[in-house]
């Protein structure tokens, strides 16, 4: 097996790979008898009668209508949610129609519901989401969106997978338009495609979509050969965007999404050259990435959510499951097993984003046929050098389980906030301070407007504001971490922090000290500083829970557990702020912000505070 990246191909010789090699794809064809097996899996016995009982009430209905108006309404009121609420759920009852074709061949309504329903989204004049689409009719059928790629990918699988039940002119209007609108596109425009360009997540999304699609339909195999070539040159600056350390900036969800991408076409180059062809063989830093998502996912299925990442979630289990067979590292499997085990008790949700044809044929693919086995997973320290990032597990003398998540970092990053110093503390698997993490998405947020937003500012944080001044956005607001020590009874984690502030905040020097004492069950935090005008500093604590003031100390309660901050005496609490935000769901939510101060900006050099369990 050899690398695409790194071994040394011209085009003809991968044209010579795929017409040696006999045409696998990565989903079992319709009839197969592993679909009679996988109906028996757990997650298919406890979800497919929900999905049977909706697919079959949807037999012979219209999808729901996405109209002109709607593809306008991004342009004419930023907000993203309508169109996309309607646009997921018409792929999600095109995927439920599929899976119960699969999984109940002996129904012939089940082919006729797909059949009718890719002819509905055949019908789509553009497949993007409006919200990337520049023209303010919301459409451009040639723009390759991440959404668009998947969409492609979708049909792609379908017409492989059904093969010809589903009827030569569907097959062939299908390949047409993926030929035109995506292959030949992204070959004679990819030096236009912004994706291509970029180490964000955007990149390996969309060539999954676009390279998965055509690895599936695409005959002409100079065409093919041509495209890989383009992905050997792409693909590569998805891969710069993690560091060394294999971390990745815009958080475990993003990771999952964008490397889980990269890796399910992996799997399918892979099958498709019958092992000839790989992205990953060979390359040292796979193993660093693949293990970001699982690392910076904490007790309770919570992540590390610095950006914009969500607070809370499981990881895809088919991409751990993949991790652990390919990468052969039992540490995949074993949160593959806990992330599974947790789907089973959580159920389905019918609408979820995610609920659609390429994810659940995966997770009914990978899923084992015994989920009852008791599994332990062992949370480790570490240190993301590169990401600047620490995060830490412990069990104090109490047997209160802390997880404490610190990040340095710049005000440069992928869906950047500017944060540089925040921090994160669940107990017992509970958030008690907290990141917001993605907002409800807006065309305001994705523009100028970003920084005005709660969630990305750093008024949404916990960290000091120095003069008035928040910090700034760009390449030149960036920390330096001074010390990164993670023992296994003690951890700190300092940083300077000046140099993320604008120069109208007047920093001579600003630095964050985190020291926390596992056993004895004791964080502190001080920020020490100096200030060429010392008009104001305070710093701030970020909650959802119910706060208490009493005195120099502050209780934050909630679900059993009470946390207790202990103020230095040159430090005071100032007041208790309310404010609101819409979350990535666009849901209403609140959080507190507890805000201290020195007594005498002027005399005393720093803030500091200790956070116990009550």
């Amino acid at each position: 097996m050899e690398n695409l990246f790194r071994d040394n191909f011209a085009e003809n010789d991968v044209a010579q790979i795929l017409a040696a090699s006999p045409l696998r794809q990565p989903l079992p064809a319709a009839g197969a008898r592993s679909w009679t097996a996988i109906a028996q899996n757990p997650l298919a016995l406890q979800w497919m009668p929900l999905f049977s009982m909706q697919a079959e009430a949807e037999i012979g209905e219209k999808l729901p209508e996405l109209t002109n108006a709607d593809y306008r309404d991004f342009h004419a009121t930023g907000n993203r949610l309508h169109f996309e609420s309607i646009y997921f759920e018409r792929r999600s009852r095109l995927g439920r129609a599929a899976l119960c074709a699969l999984l109940d061949k002996d129904n012939p309504a089940w082919l006729e519901s797909v059949k009718q329903k890719m002819r509905e989204i055949m019908e789509e004049f553009s497949w993007a989401l409006p919200g990337h689409v520049n023209s303010p009719s919301g459409k451009d059928s040639m723009h390759i969106d991440i959404s668009a790629a998947e969409t492609a990918n979708l049909m792609a699988e379908l017409i492989t997978t059904f093969g010809p039940a589903l009827g030569a002119d569907l097959i062939a209007e299908v390949r047409m338009r993926l030929h035109i609108q995506f292959f030949e596109n992204y070959v004679n425009r990819h030096e236009d495609l912004h994706w291509t360009h970029t180490p964000g997540n955007w990149n390996a999304v969309c060539h999954r979509g676009v390279i998965g699609a055509a690895l599936c339909v695409e005959e002409d195999l100079v065409m093919l050969a041509r495209m890989l070539m383009l992905a050997r040159k792409y693909l590569p600056v998805f891969l710069s965007g993690y560091g060394n350390d294999g971390a990745c900036s815009e958080g475990p969800g993003y990771w999952q999404h964008g490397f889980g991408s990269f890796c399910m076409l992996n799997e399918h180059l892979e099958v498709r050259t019958n092992g000839q062809l790989s992205l990953i063989e060979g390359d040292a830093k796979i193993p660093r990435v693949a293990r970001y998502g699982p690392l910076a996912s904490l007790p309770n299925f919570h992540f590390v959510n610095f950006s914009d990442s969500e607070r809370s979630g499981y990881l895809n289990p088919f991409l751990l499951a993949y991790l652990g067979e390919r990468l052969r590292d039992e540490y995949f499997n074993a949160h593959a097993m806990v992330n599974y085990q947790y789907l089973l008790q959580l159920g389905i949700t019918l609408d979820s984003q995610r609920a659609d044809f390429f994810h659940l044929t995966r997770l009914f693919l990978r899923c084992p046929a015994d989920l009852s086995q008791t599994v332990s997973l062992e949370y480790e320290d570490v240190f993301f050098k590169d990401l600047a990032v620490v995060i830490a597990h412990g069990c104090d003398s109490k047997e209160n389980f802390w997880d404490f998540a610190a990040k340095a970092g710049t005000n440069n990053e992928h869906h950047n906030h500017n944060d540089c110093g925040s921090y994160i503390l669940n107990i017992n698997g509970v958030p008690m301070i907290i990141e917001i993490g993605a907002p409800e998405y807006t065309k305001d947020y994705f523009r100028e407007r970003r920084y005005e937003n709660l969630a990305a500012r750093t008024l949404g944080h916990s960290l000091p504001i120095v003069n008035g001044y928040e910090q700034s956005v760009g390449p030149h607001y960036v920390s330096r971490v001074l010390n990164a020590d993670l023992e296994p009874e003690r951890v700190q984690f300092s940083m300077d922090i000046t140099r993320c502030y604008p120069l109208e905040a007047g920093c001579v020097e600003v630095v964050r000290n985190f020291l926390w004492d596992k056993n004895r069950g004791v964080l502190e935090v001080k920020d020490y500083y100096e200030l060429s005008k010392n008009q104001s500093f305070e710093s701030t604590i970020i909650t959802d829970r119910k706060v208490t003031i009493r005195g120099a100390e502050a209780i934050l309660e909630a679900e059993g557990c009470m946390l207790l901050i202990t103020l230095s005496p040159d430090t005071e609490f100032v007041e208790i702020e309310e404010h609101e935000y819409r979350d990535h769901s666009g849901f209403e939510r609140k959080v507190k912000r507890i805000i201290l101060q020195p007594r005498s900006v002027g005399e005393n050099r720093f803030i500091g505070y200790e956070i116990t369990v009550a």
